[in-house]
């Protein structure tokens, strides 16, 4: 059977309080509003999964951010029957999205949690009143909240270089994903991935270990400077760097983008991080081709230009804005 009227309302306004608790976020609040919202929270998982959906489709989405309308959700017909397995999805959809959002309610819940964000395209620094930096990539999002005995910042989507001054007396933790990242006076790049999460170290060391919720798992590692790390799932693994994979992952900070035998699907990847309107790949032949050279962020039509004359590509403007690429036919 399908859903109740009563359950479908019920669902409707929870995800109608979620849509207008994030809204206020981005606004801005004051500390007591902060502890309303993350108490709200935190009281129902449904509230977790509801409010985990909307903070994720307003930091997806530039046109939300800038002018969010009005969110309308569409319940199934009554009397509809469940697909296959509808039930046993929608359980561990709940309990994953609810332990992603609680794994971050404790400390978002202390007073001070400063946001800071860029949109697609700007870099930004954020000086922290402890003498640390932060300098923030394309579409990236940091929350930060001191206390007196540690300093926390939580990435919550993007990419971020962390310049950490010294302070024996209180830790400074970085939480991103699946990581938790421990350093003092040291200087790291992590950059949240698809599947995981990536650690580059520049200066000092860096502790990582993984997270289930509020929980350190076991496994752990030392970076030291120069090399780097991938988390996901429990699981830390140390990878290492030469000068170039090195020089290539902190490229960013210096507006450039640098490929050394990247297939053209990463290199496409990459400056579409950097654009609102996408090149997309239209022929799959092409995705495996190798790339070299060295760009600046919004430089695409160079790096266009370049694909032309290297392959047999043809470039071609969509209605939207963006760029579709497909193989040249033969003459």
């Amino acid at each position: 059977m399908g859903e109740t009227p009563r359950k479908s309302c019920d669902r409707l306004a929870i995800d109608e309080q979620a849509a207008a608790y994030v809204a206020r976020l981005a606004c801005g609040v004051t500390p007591a509003e902060r502890q309303e919202i993350y108490g709200w929270v935190a009281a129902d998982p449904h509230h977790a999964v509801a409010f985990a959906r909307m903070e994720s489709a307003w930091e997806g989405s530039e046109r939300l951010r800038a002018a969010p309308p009005a969110l309308e959700a569409h319940p199934e017909p009554s009397g509809a029957l469940p697909r296959p397995g509808r039930r046993q999805l929608m359980i561990g959809g709940l309990a994953a999205a609810s332990a992603a959002v609680a794994a971050t309610v404790g400390w978002r819940l202390l007073d001070n949690v400063e946001l800071h964000r860029t949109r697609v395209g700007e870099r930004g620094v954020v000086a922290l009143k402890d003498g640390s930096r932060v300098t923030l990539n394309t579409a990236s999002t940091v929350e930060v909240a001191f206390t007196a005995s540690e300093r926390r910042v939580r990435l919550v989507r993007g990419e971020a270089l962390f310049e950490v001054a010294h302070d024996a007396a209180r830790p400074f933790l970085v939480d991103a994903g699946a990581a938790r990242f421990r350093a003092l006076g040291t200087a790291f790049n992590v950059r949240l991935r698809p599947d995981v999460v990536e650690l580059t170290v520049t200066q000092g060391v860096v502790g990582v270990v993984a997270k289930q919720g509020e929980v350190d798992v076991p496994a752990a590692a030392r970076i030291v400077a120069g090399g780097g790390a991938v988390v996901r799932s429990g699981a830390v693994a140390a990878t290492a760097l030469d000068g170039q994979h090195l020089r290539q992952r902190i490229a960013w900070q210096e507006g450039v983008l640098e490929f050394d035998g990247e297939s053209l699907a990463q290199a496409v990847a990459e400056f579409n991080r950097y654009r609102r309107q996408p090149i997309v790949i239209g022929d799959a032949r092409l995705e495996a081709l190798r790339i070299g050279g060295r760009f600046e962020v919004d430089e695409a039509d160079k790096f266009l230009a370049a694909l032309t004359g290297a392959f047999s590509i043809d470039v071609i403007a969509t209605t939207d804005g963006g760029v579709l690429l497909v193989e040249r036919p033969s003459s």
